[in-house]
């Protein structure tokens, strides 16, 4: 009995084993393969390829959707070459990268830019509500095929905008603006519909320089200030000084707080209207950062400045970000940057500002300086000074009028077809007369271009000079020269250029152009090797010294940055140029 149960226990578990083994062959003889998302919402390459030269053929739905593709007949062009192929679609197993392509369009305004300039909100719709597993197969690939289309002329439009962007500068300041432009000709405005990688190019693409980041951040924190109000301070010729009480205290109080320029844990007062030290700190700083005079006095001009709303600092940001669209200084190692508003000449290496120098630009109307760019190869000891004609008539000859030996008192000589003339009898009238007169000023006291000047190349006869004109330094607008660059620090300057770029070093400089030098031994060491280092660079007492690597120099044009102690600056437009270029940009701007 027992061993007849022992067989049958014996039976059953053979049998419950050899159904285990076979379950899992019988459910994969039964099971149907698993559908692609392409299969399971009908997405037919062939269709598509028809809806797509359909969407490009015949354009109602762009009126229809109420949007601008300016790159049309670029696509028609690419896409009949490649018999309507997809650049971007050619599956819907690629939705996570196109969007991550929208969200990057979305994320324009980190640039200052409006994302609907590239058909955002449309394409976001149009390709999401595609993946709607109720939509028809025909519905479905006509969307997608018209979203094909909106994201390569979007990309077409991003790209460019990044690398180069919105507006070209040349174009826009014709007449004053002369840095190079990035790829001025758009040779690689079909770059996108290139990539085996899209995410990695519009991730390459992206601005990279320090100044450009920073001035970002910026934008997110004014950003999110802006619908602050803002109370206006009333303006008055009373200046607020400390110890003095004034009804505008607690204004001014509440504006650095928001700034981030008062940390209201250590600010304590008995009395909020009156004006006390730590106040008074918190304003230098302001004042500082706008281009002011740091001295803590609150006057009309400090008032102006307070009365700038966020909301302004977001639209001058936005201006200046497309500033360096236009020129990015991410690969430049070492360079020199002349920032016109700021009035400063700024030493700059692996990004980061090594000193500053005060300098006056040229004069507002007719003597703006240019921006351009060239190499800094050499500079002059002792120069002359060639008088362009146009000083000639506007400064010269008022100097002549209403000084006889105007020109004899500041050594100047005088040269009518190549043949030098007598200063005797020479008049005022006789200069304004005719354009035949060469003037050049000689080397010493009182030369216009001081003991030294920078060369660098360019197509303007623009340089950096010395100057015997000292007190426009201290002034807050600097715009009072001639186009040329003047410098408060000259010698500053050439100490840094010298330092391992030449035979010539700051003491034999000095003594060249005849400030004091103490040690004996120096002294003695250039009067033996002077004729050395002059020999075919000098003529008379004036001298070349050229620099054995060359240093990239820029002019440029900046109203806001972001400066190393992170506080955001803020300068005025000396020359309206921010007016222009919000005229034009203004469209392409974030709300």
């Amino acid at each position: 009995m027992s061993r007849n149960i022992v067989k049958l226990n014996i039976h059953f578990v053979i049998f419950i084993i050899l159904i285990l083994f076979t379950l899992p062959f019988l459910s994969c003889e039964n099971k149907a393969p698993e559908q692609s998302i392409d299969e399971k919402l009908g997405f037919d390459p062939k269709m598509f390829e028809q809806y797509l030269k359909n969407a490009l053929t015949f354009n109602s739905w762009i009126k229809e959707e109420d949007i601008s593709i300016e790159s049309l007949d670029t696509l028609k062009s690419i896409y009949s070459a490649k018999n309507f192929r997809a650049f971007l679609i050619n599956t819907l197993e690629s939705k996570s990268i196109i969007d991550s392509i929208i969200e990057i369009l979305g994320e324009a305004e980190l640039h200052g830019l409006n994302p609907e300039r590239y058909n955002f909100s449309v394409i976001k719709n149009l390709f999401e509500s595609s993946f709607n597993d109720k939509l028809k197969p025909e519905k479905r690939n006509k969307q997608l095929a018209q979203s094909e289309v909106l994201l390569i002329d979007a990309l077409l439009k991003y790209s460019s905008d990044m690398r180069h962007g919105v507006l070209n500068p040349r174009i826009l300041y014709e007449k004053t603006h002369f840095l190079p432009v990035n790829d001025s000709l758009n040779t690689k405005y079909l770059a996108p519909v290139n990539q085996t990688n899209i995410l990695a190019y519009l991730k390459n693409i992206q601005p990279k320089s320090v100044i450009y980041k920073n001035l970002q951040h910026a934008l997110l924190k004014f950003k999110q200030i802006e619908s602050l109000e803002w109370k206006q301070i009333p303006l008055t010729d009373k200046k607020i000084e400390i110890g003095q009480s004034s009804e505008n205290i607690p204004d001014i109080f509440k504006k650095l707080v928001v700034l981030g320029l008062l940390d209201t844990a250590i600010y304590k007062t008995d009395d909020p209207l009156v004006y006390d030290s730590v106040l008074s700190n918190s304003v230098k700083v302001f004042q500082r950062i706008n281009g002011l005079i740091s001295d803590g006095i609150i006057g009309k001009g400090t008032l102006e400045r307070f009365n700038i709303t966020p909301r302004q600092y977001v639209e001058k940001i936005k201006l200046n970000l497309e500033r360096l669209r236009w020129t990015d200084y991410s690969d430049t190692v070492k360079y020199i940057l002349v920032n016109i508003p700021d009035f400063n000449v700024t030493i700059v290496e692996k990004q980061k500002p090594l000193f500053e120098i005060k300098a006056c630009t040229g004069r507002k109307n007719n003597w703006q300086t240019v921006t351009l760019y060239g190499q800094l190869s050499h500079f002059v000891l002792n120069p002359t000074w060639s008088v362009p004609r146009s000083i000639i008539k506007e400064e010269i000859v008022n100097g002549l009028r209403s000084d006889s030996s105007y020109l004899k008192k500041r050594n100047f000589r005088v040269y009518k077809a190549g043949e030098r003339i007598s200063l005797d009898g020479l008049t005022a009238k006789d200069l304004a007369s005719s354009n035949g007169y060469t003037l050049i000023q000689d080397p010493g006291a009182g030369n216009a271009l001081g003991k030294i000047k920078f060369m660098f190349t360019n197509p303007f006869g623009i340089y950096l000079h010395d100057t015997p004109t000292r007190a426009p330094f201290g002034y807050v607008n600097r715009a009072v020269s001639h186009g040329c660059v003047r410098i408060e620090k000259p010698m500053k300057l050439a100490e840094y250029l010298l330092s391992n770029n030449s035979n010539w070093n700051l003491d034999f400089l000095k003594i060249e152009i005849g400030q004091k030098v103490d040690d004996p031994a120096i002294k003695n060491e250039f009067v033996r090797v002077r004729d050395s280092l002059r020999k075919g660079n000098s003529y008379g007492v004036t001298t070349e010294v050229k620099l054995t690597k060359k240093i990239p120099l820029f002019i440029n044009y900046y109203t806001t940055w972001v400066d190393e102690d992170g506080l955001f600056n803020y300068r005025d437009d000396v020359y309206s140029r921010d007016a222009i270029l919000l005229e034009n940009l203004k469209p392409a701007m974030s709300k």
